[in-house]
C-alpha cells in the first residue's frame, strides 16, 4: 500500500481525507498508519495538521556555532536545571543573496534567569546583551557573533532537546525573523523574502505549527504575507 501511495500521489500535497478517499476498502486507521510509516521513513513530509507532501524534503538541521554550544555548556554547569533555546542566524546563510557582516546567537531562558545568565556570560568573556538593550548597544558590539539573552517565549516550537540545549526549528526561526526586527534587523526586506522562499523550497516546513506560533506572537498576517509569495505555500494553503 505504501508504494502505491508514493506513486499515486507523487509530487502532490494531500490531506488525510484525500488519501483515504482513494482507498475506500481500507480502514482509515490503516491508511493513517501507512502515512505515518512513510513519514518515519523520510519518504513523505508532514507539512500541516493532517497534510502531507509526497515530494520528500529533508528536515532542516539548525546550525549552532561552537561558541554557542560552549556558552550553553558553561551555563549548564552554573545553572543545573536551566533549559536554553538557541537560535543561531548562521543557519540562514544558505538562503541569502548577500551574507551579513555578522551573525547573532539568541538564547531564550526563563525570565527569572535572564540577569543571572547575562552576568555569567559576561564573566566568561562572551559579548552578551539583554534583548531590550541590544538595539541601543548594537553599535558597541565587539564580536562577529554577539549573544542576545531574552525571556523564554510562550508556545515555543523547538527541536529535540540535547542536554540543556534546545535548537530552534525552522518554523520558529522564520517567525522570529518577522517578530524581532530589533534583533534581526539585517535580515529584513528583500533578504527576508529570500529566506522564506529558499526555506520553503528546500525543506519540509510544518505550516500549521508555524502559523500557530505566528498567531501566538501576533504576527500571523505578516507571516502569511511572506509565505504567500512562495510557490510551496500556494500549493498547500487550501489544505491547511
Amino acid at each position: 500500500m505504501k508504494e502505491n501511495m508514493l506513486s499515486r500521489f507523487a509530487g502532490q500535497y494531500c490531506s488525510v481525507d484525500q488519501i483515504a478517499a482513494e482507498y475506500p476498502d481500507t480502514s482509515r486507521k490503516t491508511v493513517i498508519w501507512n502515512i505515518n510509516d512513510l513519514v518515519r521513513q523520510g519518504k513523505i513530509s508532514r507539512v500541516g495538521r493532517g497534510v502531507y507532501c509526497f515530494a520528500p524534503k529533508p528536515p532542516f538541521q539548525a546550525a549552532v556555532s561552537d561558541s554557542a554550544i560552549d556558552a550553553c555548556a558553561m551555563l549548564a554547569g552554573k545553572f543545573r536545571y536551566l533549559d536554553v533555546t538557541v537560535t543561531d542566524t548562521a543557519s540562514l546563510s544558505e538562503f541569502m543573496n548577500l551574507l551579513p557582516f555578522s551573525t547573532v546567537v539568541t538564547l531564550e531562558v526563563k525570565k527569572a534567569a535572564v540577569d543571572g545568565v547575562l552576568s555569567a556570560l559576561r564573566k566568561s568573556g562572551t559579548d552578551a546583551y539583554a534583548k531590550q538593550d541590544f538595539t541601543q548597544m548594537e553599535r558597541y558590539v565587539s564580536s562577529m557573533q554577539p549573544v542576545v539573552v531574552r525571556p523564554e517565549l510562550a508556545s515555543n516550537p523547538t527541536l529535540t532537546k540535547e542536554g540543556n540545549l534546545r535548537r530552534a526549528n525552522l518554523e520558529k526561526i522564520l517567525v522570529d525573523m518577522v517578530c524581532d526586527q530589533d534583533i534581526y534587523g539585517q535580515y529584513q526586506g528583500e533578504e527576508l523574502q529570500n529566506i522564506y522562499s529558499g526555506a520553503a523550497e528546500r525543506y519540509a516546513i510544518n505550516y500549521s505549527q508555524m502559523l500557530k506560533y505566528a498567531a501566538a506572537r501576533k504576527k500571523k498576517p505578516d507571516v502569511i504575507g511572506l509565505l504567500q509569495d512562495t510557490n510551496e505555500f500556494q500549493k498547500v494553503r487550501g489544505l491547511l
